[in-house]
């Protein structure tokens, strides 16, 4: 089974008029742990925050892919 643990870091609000365009309206770092079948695994992996509240993983790191959002994990 897998479990996660995730704790979220320093917000950086963004004033980029492009990412605005494309409904990004901060950045954030998130730790994550997961403990796959008594295997923990960390990492920190950088997320984007939409205006929409949505906060979605740029980068994955092959437990938890890229787009993935944090309120589904």
């Amino acid at each position: 089974m897998k479990a996660i643990t995730i704790t979220r870091l320093q917000k950086v609000e963004t004033t980029d008029k492009r990412d605005l365009r494309d409904g990004i309206i901060a950045f954030q770092l998130v730790n994550v742990e997961i403990n796959f079948y008594g295997k923990i695994i960390t990492d920190t992996l950088d997320t984007k925050i939409m205006k929409d509240g949505r906060q979605i993983v740029i980068d994955g790191n092959g437990y938890i892919s890229a787009g993935t959002e944090i309120q589904s994990i």
